[in-house]
């Protein structure tokens, strides 16, 4: 019978070391983990800001000349790319993060310029790109702002010539109150397409034939009234 309990006792202490290990190997891990994927957002937000310095510089050459350079696809790629690694920080850190918002704050900026350059280009070099401002809230009061994202995304791949700009309409900036001031932007989900202010979610049938139709307009000649 004492075999038995020192037998027992054995194994009692033989798990309660195999547990603790476990758990021990585990706070290790998790803690080298969370160094690690530290270290790759550091690494990040350093290549996010060079690729923010790198979008401010084609800006001021494209300004320059804009319609000698008509092909702004390497200028909206880069963009997308940085809307995709702060879309990961955000996830990674959160939405109340200062570093995340200080980053969006700049990229909202960015997306501005870009939008204001493709205005610019097509009046003065006769392009016809649809032109989108998306606002979208995060803070769990849209619940359709998700799929429309998801739609807009859709789209962008279908046309070559639209562009996208999305904006958190919570985020705190003086150029983006003077965006939905002008176009009375609110509540989220709120589109701007060519200039033309929609309220709520369209879905993607209805927002095709909206760019369709933007797109038809643009390209119809004008009528010129006879000269007397």
């Amino acid at each position: 019978m004492d075999a038995r309990k020192k037998l027992r006792t054995r194994r009692y202490i033989i798990v309660f070391f195999l547990t603790t290990a476990v758990f021990v190997l585990g706070l290790i891990i998790g803690s080298y983990n969370t160094e690690k994927k530290l270290s790759n957002l550091v690494t990040l937000q350093e290549d996010l800001k060079t690729h923010t310095l790198d979008a401010e510089m084609q800006y001021s050459l494209l300004a320059q000349d804009p319609c000698s350079y008509v092909n702004v696809t390497s200028l909206t790629d880069e963009l997308y790319d940085i809307s995709l690694r702060l879309d990961y920080m955000e996830n990674v850190l959160g939405t109340d993060n200062e570093d995340v918002i200080r980053l969006k704050q700049y990229y909202s900026l960015l997306e501005l310029r870009h939008w204001g350059f493709l205005k610019k280009v097509n009046k003065e070099c006769g392009r016809n790109d649809t032109l989108v401002l998306y606002f979208y809230s995060n803070q769990g009061d849209c619940s359709q702002c998700e799929q429309q994202g998801f739609i807009l995304s859709y789209l962008r791949k279908i046309y070559p010539n639209l562009y996208v700009y999305s904006f958190d309409i919570n985020l705190k900036s003086n150029a983006l109150d003077v965006i939905k001031r002008r176009y009375k932007v609110h509540p989220a989900p709120f589109i701007i397409l060519n200039e033309i202010p929609h309220t709520g979610f369209i879905d993607k049938d209805e927002l095709q034939a909206l760019i369709n139709h933007t797109v038809t307009s643009s390209t119809q000649p004008t009528s010129k009234k006879k000269q007397p």
